[in-house]
């Protein structure tokens, strides 16, 4: 059997074991499928990462090619909807703004969900501006840094500013507000990339100072603030969703140099070791104003985390620019991620997040566009790691791999969970097994890869 249709069987079977939102639920919600950190159960009905949103983008993307999908797509999408009641905006990927990332990507060509999705993307504008109104607050009030909800792809401004640009280029879902919260929104992308002084020191603007830190552990590890590089929680984010409206001709003042600081920042940011060059995931204070660079700090080799993510950031960026050195540093780093042994990467297990999937999406797509041999060969390896993480006794086919708190005293690293959607469950490895002849895909801009 050839890898192509071993990948086609396996995207079918991942689809037909999650084809009843019903089922779906009942399995994902389980007790025993709890997140060993935060002690919780991993399933949101209205998430991308694990609900209903992340698993009607998958059959709504297999609708566009197969419309024996299309009901299906339809009944996640109807069941999202009705969730909607208990659940929270949090960004794009929790509450409406994952229902709208959903309908337009089931919408298809044909356009469904009209009204739908016009609701929606007035209840994202509207809710955009008023979280922008509130950053502004902070900031007249002589507040220096942000948090990750001021700028981050995944509960941030910036993925829910990616759904805008989309909205904004549709007449089904363009409205004033619309066009005026994505125009706000790409103001204040671009004013973030202006530096900021603090303690004599000028530092970029998306600097997390201690007390804006996510939890205490960071807050100790990081006691001046810290400045993140990663595609899901960092500055990559804003910078794909920049390029983003930059292609569809969506331009602020100060644009252009809002990316041209923000990869020439990255690139600056570039450290080596004895497979090549790499990204890290965070930056402290001191290691930002220090003369010298570190010779080495932490990464992950993940979509989320390190050099994939910032990778397609400035791919990307060199593509809208016109800047073929970024593109060559971005191929250059893959490249190197491959050499590199992957007992080193840090990733763990099939899902997107931070596993072989996410990897393999940042491969595909900047493989496609540069056509780099050693990225297409990278495909191939990562797609056969991927299809060997198949377990058909799992109810999804594929299982998520999450450490636990007293994994370093037991011979299991992991605990194996199952978990439905898209970031961390199984409707996301079928969607990154997914080609990419003809160009990016809808749900492909929910990793700030189009």
């Amino acid at each position: 059997m050839t890898t192509a249709t071993l990948t086609e069987g396996t995207i079918a079977l991942v689809a037909e074991r999650l084809a009843d939102p019903e089922r779906t639920a009942a399995v994902a919600s389980r007790d025993d499928n709890r997140d060993p950190v935060y002690d919780a159960v991993m399933w949101g009905p209205l998430t991308l990462a694990n609900g209903l949103p992340g698993t009607a983008l998958l059959h709504g993307e297999l609708a566009r090619a197969d419309a024996t999908w299309r009901p299906v797509a339809h009944r996640h999408l109807a069941a999202a909807g009705r969730a909607m009641a208990s659940a929270p905006g949090r960004g794009l990927f929790s509450g409406p703004a994952a229902l709208l990332a959903a309908a337009q990507t089931c919408a298809g060509r044909e356009g469904h969900y009209g009204a739908l999705r016009r609701g929606l993307a007035t209840w994202v504008a509207e809710d955009q501006t008023a979280r922008l109104r509130a950053f502004g607050s902070r900031a007249r009030e002589g507040g220096l840094g942000v948090d990750w909800a001021a700028y981050d792809l995944i509960n941030g401004l910036s993925g829910t500013a990616r759904l805008l640009v989309d909205a904004a280029a549709d007449p089904a879902e363009r409205s004033p507000a619309v066009e005026e919260a994505l125009t706000a929104s790409l103001r204040h992308l671009v004013a973030l990339a202006e530096p900021v002084r603090v303690d004599g020191h000028e530092v970029p603007g998306w600097w997390v100072p201690p007390e804006l830190q996510i939890s205490d552990r960071d807050r100790a590890d990081y006691p001046r603030g810290d400045f993140n590089l990663g595609m899901a929680h960092g500055i990559s984010g804003p910078l794909a969703v920049l390029c983003s409206a930059y292609e569809a001709d969506r331009v602020v003042p100060g644009m252009r140099g809002a990316i041209e600081g923000i990869a020439e920042w990255l690139l600056g940011w570039t450290l080596r070791d004895e497979a090549g060059a790499y990204w890290p995931a965070r930056v402290d204070w001191e290691a930002e104003v220090a003369v010298r660079r570190p010779d080495a700090l932490f990464t992950r080799t993940a979509w989320c985390y390190g050099t994939p993510g910032v990778a397609a950031a400035l791919y990307r960026a060199g593509t809208v620019l016109g800047r073929p050195g970024w593109r060559e540093a971005a191929v250059d780093a893959l490249r190197a991620a491959l050499r590199r042994d992957e007992s080193r990467w840090a990733i763990e297990g099939p899902t997107v997040c931070h596993g072989y999937a996410g990897l393999l999406r940042v491969l595909a797509r900047v493989a496609a566009a540069s056509g780099d041999p050693v990225l297409l060969a990278g495909c191939e390896r990562l797609t056969d790691r991927v299809l060997g993480c198949v377990d058909e006794s799992a109810p999804f086919a594929f299982r998520h791999l999450m450490r636990f708190p007293a994994a370093a005293r037991s011979p299991v690293p992991h605990r194996a969970v199952n978990v439905a959607g898209m970031l961390e469950g199984a409707a996301g490895v079928a969607l990154a097994l997914l080609p990419v002849d003809d160009g990016p895909l809808p749900w492909d801009r929910c990793l700030g890869l189009a």
